[in-house]
């Protein structure tokens, strides 16, 4: 019977679609229920089947469907622009939370160089396609095909797909955890100023994408799209900088925020990301640059073992990413390609300066880097700070080959001829990176008084450098300390210190903070040590006049930061058993002064031995953090053994000078 209903109202000429499938002009199939109606689980009715209806209620009926779709196209309307105005602004309500990330394996395979077994793999699955390809066409004998069609299915799960590789942690992801975000009215108006007037750091650290902090405020806190992992911690690391540097203008626009509570929520987010384990999966473009900004906030406190330890993690990334070549590059937009050559150029820069600080060799080798620069800015603004910032990468290029061809185990077995030429050119080359950066024309770009003061302390940094490069000219068959052009070049090092200083001596706390980070910080003030040995070893007043002056300066902003007071309490106390020594004219014994005015160890068949003379020191001359003893031993690991000054600064013995 049904069947019969049912091709009978198909066959039948006056059979109308229902009312909800005309209302919807769509396309009614004519049964009873229609398929539309009963997909949506309506009532289904039309002028066949209905029950006789006066016209008059019909019309209502009809009108009422009218009306209610006419009101769902309008919510429909309605959503569509919301989700338009979505994605060119960041309006939130306050308090929004969203949910951090999950996991999200990039698609970009790892990168590889040419001698791995993996792209020798690769080459061979490439011929067994090729061949396969020729099985198919009936080339081969069946044995060889079956052979090659083997090798190929071998080959192919040897290269599974990155997003296809879950380990157990992924596997079995823990909860999500739900973090507040900074209020959106803040985070509004800093993006808002940030377009108007770009903060310090920005400016400073030359960062590429002026619009990067207006994209990811939009992708985290309207999620319409996986939110790329790192993310997060990105955008907590550039907020703290950023928000710290309009607190330190006190910039009327954003006074009405608490800024500093928002800095402090800003910082313990951004170190809690760094150190998640997801920060070391998965690499992508925005936890390099997390990274970079932890990189650049450890060396500003002075932690260097964490600077190191995000360095090492950073380099893996880049590795992985294949940053440190050119090719991998090539394909991205130009943007893009900018953002990681800038990326992968500022972590270069910092590694090698630690690098040779703590005497130990960068993660970053020149050898296997093609990359290139990034270009610096038209915006003449901008374009200083990006000439100067690519001039520091030069100079971070010196600076490893001064520990990889004087330092290293392997300079270690240089002839002497051989390193007395390396040391005469890399000298050279020092100073003609100085004189560069003393070309550039500074005074259009923005802050152009912290380029100025930049500009003023290109000498201290270069000849502390130059100390540490003529501190290699030691010679075992002589057993020279310290050669004369590496006194000099420390003395002028020092003078240079307070001829600068003065530049910043009367400035607010946070420029003065520019200095001790940036310049003060950035060599091993090894310049330093090499003065006040020679003064005690020559009982000069001048040197002792040098090391005070110096001291008194590094008192005036020994409380900027945990660097500057640990500085300043070893200068300190050096400077004072320099006093007395001088004052008693009571020379180091151990190192004796040759007639060029280098300082030589005396010959002897056992192991030579610095030691302060014995004499009576003042109760109240040191703290109970450096001693004589201390001295002592600092003298004979920086003289005998040639260690580097910041690995003897942050040793055991001499590390608890700021508790």
């Amino acid at each position: 019977m049904a069947q019969r209903t049912v091709s009978s109202a198909r066959s039948s000429f006056r059979i109308r679609a229902c009312d909800n499938c005309r209302l919807r002009k769509i396309k009614c199939d004519k049964l009873v229920p229609c398929s539309s109606c009963g997909a949506l689980g309506i009532s289904c009715s039309s002028a066949a089947t209905a029950p006789a209806t006066p016209e008059p209620s019909r019309r209502t009926q009809s009108n009422e469907y009218e009306q209610r779709f006419h009101a769902i196209q309008q919510q429909l309307d309605s959503i569509q622009q919301t989700l338009q105005q979505i994605s060119k602004t960041s309006p939130t309500p306050p308090g929004l939370t969203v949910a951090s990330p999950a996991p999200s394996p990039t698609t970009v395979p790892p990168f590889e160089g040419k001698s791995s077994f993996h792209h020798e793999t690769l080459i061979a699955r490439d011929a067994a396609l090729s061949a396969v390809g020729a099985v198919r066409n009936g080339q081969l004998h069946d044995q060889v095909s079956s052979a090659l069609l083997s090798l190929k299915d071998s080959l192919d799960s040897q290269h599974v797909p990155p997003q296809q590789r879950q380990t157990t942690q992924e596997r079995n992801p823990e909860p999500q955890i739900r973090e507040t975000l900074l209020p959106v009215d803040l985070v509004v108006a800093v993006v808002k100023k940030v377009k108007a007037h770009p903060p310090f750091f920005l400016v400073n650290q030359s960062w590429k994408d002026a619009h990067q902090l207006e994209s990811l405020c939009q992708s985290i806190y309207f999620p319409i799209e996986t939110i790329p992992p790192g993310s997060m911690t990105l955008l907590h690391g550039l907020l703290y900088f950023i928000i710290r540097d309009y607190m330190h203008e006190r910039d009327p626009d954003l006074a009405r925020f608490d800024l500093a509570s928002s800095e402090a929520f800003c910082e313990k987010n951004f170190s809690h990301g760094l150190n998640s384990y997801q920060m070391v999966v998965y690499p992508t473009l925005e936890k390099v640059q997390a990274l970079l900004i932890g990189v650049i906030k450890a060396q500003e406190e002075f932690d260097i073992q964490r600077c190191w330890t995000y360095l090492s993690l950073a380099f893996n990334l880049c590795q992985t990413m294949g940053l440190h070549r050119s090719s991998t590059t090539k394909s991205d937009p130009f943007p893009i390609a900018e953002t990681k050559r800038h990326t992968f150029w500022s972590l270069y820069t910092i590694d090698k300066n630690i690098s040779l600080n703590i005497g130990v060799t960068s993660h970053f080798q020149d050898h296997d880097i093609d990359v290139d620069l990034y270009t610096p800015s038209e915006n003449p603004q901008q374009r200083s700070w990006d000439l100067i910032n690519l001039i520091v990468v030069e100079f971070a290029a010196i600076q490893g080959k001064v520990y990889d061809q004087l330092y290293s185990i392997g300079a270690s077995r240089t002839t002497e001829d051989k390193r007395r030429s390396i040391i005469q050119t890399l000298s050279l080359e020092l100073m003609a990176v100085r004189d560069k950066l003393l070309e550039i024309d500074v005074s259009k770009g923005l802050y152009a008084d912290s380029l100025h003061g930049m500009t003023a302390c290109a000498d201290f940094i270069a000849y502390s450098v130059l100390t540490v490069i003529y501190r290699a000219q030691m010679r075992a068959h002589n057993a020279m300390a310290i050669s004369s052009q590496c006194y000099q070049a420390a003395s002028m090092a020092l003078h240079s210190h307070l001829k600068c200083f003065t530049y910043f001596r009367d400035r607010q706390a946070h420029k003065q903070a520019e200095y001790v980070n940036w310049i003060l910080l950035y060599p091993s003030f090894a310049p330093f040590v090499i003065v006040f040995t020679h003064a005690i070893t020559t009982a000069s007043a001048t040197d002792l006049a040098l090391l005070q002056e110096t001291v008194r300066s590094l008192e005036m902003i020994k409380g900027i930061s945990r660097g500057s007071m640990h500085l300043y309490t070893i200068c300190e106390a050096f400077a004072k058993t320099a006093q007395v020594l001088v004052d008693s004219r009571q020379t180091l014994t151990g190192l004796a002064q040759h007639q060029d005015g280098s300082l030589i160890l005396p010959p002897g068949d056992g192991p030579a031995n610095i030691a302060l003379p014995d004499v009576i020191w003042p109760e109240d001359l040191f703290d109970s953090h450096v001693d004589q003893v201390d001295i002592s031993m600092f003298l004979n690991d920086f003289i005998v053994t040639n260690r580097s000054v910041m690995d003897i600064l942050n040793s055991n013995y001499m590390n608890d000078t700021t508790n």
